[in-house]
């Protein structure tokens, strides 16, 4: 991918959500993404999860210790995985398991000439292909995020009991004292953003393999590193709008 597929992949995505098809089969499609991105990657989420929680309680304590009152241990945490941890992590886990996968399998449709097929047969491939895989990453990123903060923050409260004897309700206290419901909707709008624009290039780099099975392991590759740039350019973006 160089310069000039910029301005293509850019209008990618809303070609694939415009273009023309029956909902019905579309529908059908969907429900199948949301399985394979969405059920099939609760596993990997919640170990993912656990560890994040781990980790940023062991460096949240060592931060405060001595200095703040015990319930700070419970505000930074989650503000950290709302924020930043739980958004981009999540993102980063889909983009290993799922965008690589995604563009190994539309490549190789690509390069065996089935996507030839479906516009043979009048299947616009966009249509059958890239859209509900667009719109179920749009589902499942966010819910994931939703599970991955939530089994960090569990984890967190219960290693901060165990090993520095601060109370779960005092964690939690922290946690929403204060509160600000900002750092809530971004963590969504974050992932949502993530969602789009990973998808579109797992798909993207499929749509436009060329040659055979060594060209398909490169667009794999391509899509894990263009979706990971993508995740920290626009993590960036949105600390900048938002913060």
């Amino acid at each position: 991918m160089g310069i000039r597929d910029v301005i293509p992949f850019l209008k990618f995505p809303f070609q694939s959500l415009f273009s023309p098809g029956k909902g019905a089969k579309t529908f059908r499609r969907f429900i199948d993404h949301i399985y394979d991105f969405g059920v099939e990657s609760i596993l990997l989420v919640v170990i993912v999860g656990f560890f994040v929680g781990l980790v940023t309680t062991v460096q949240s304590a060592y931060q405060i210790s001595n200095m703040l009152p015990k319930y700070f241990l419970g505000l930074t945490v989650g503000r950290m995985l709302m924020i930043e941890l739980g958004p981009v992590l999540t993102a980063m886990a889909l983009i290993g398991r799922c965008v690589s996968a995604m563009a190994a399998e539309i490549g190789t449709m690509k390069v065996t000439e089935q996507i030839d097929a479906l516009k043979s047969i009048k299947i616009d491939p966009k249509n059958y292909l890239a859209k509900p895989r667009i719109l179920a990453m749009l589902v499942s990123l966010p819910l994931l995020n939703a599970l991955m903060i939530a089994v960090s923050l569990c984890i967190g409260a219960l290693y901060a009991q165990i090993f520095y004897g601060t109370n779960t309700q005092v964690f939690f206290y922290g946690l929403t004292h204060p509160f600000y419901p900002r750092d809530f909707w971004v963590s969504f709008v974050k992932s949502g953003f993530f969602a789009f624009w990973i998808t579109t290039a797992g798909v993207y780099c499929g749509f436009n393999v060329s040659g055979g099975a060594r060209d398909v392991g490169k667009a794999a590759t391509d899509a894990v590193v263009i979706s990971t740039v993508l995740v920290l350019v626009l993590d960036f973006v949105a600390a900048t709008l938002f913060f």
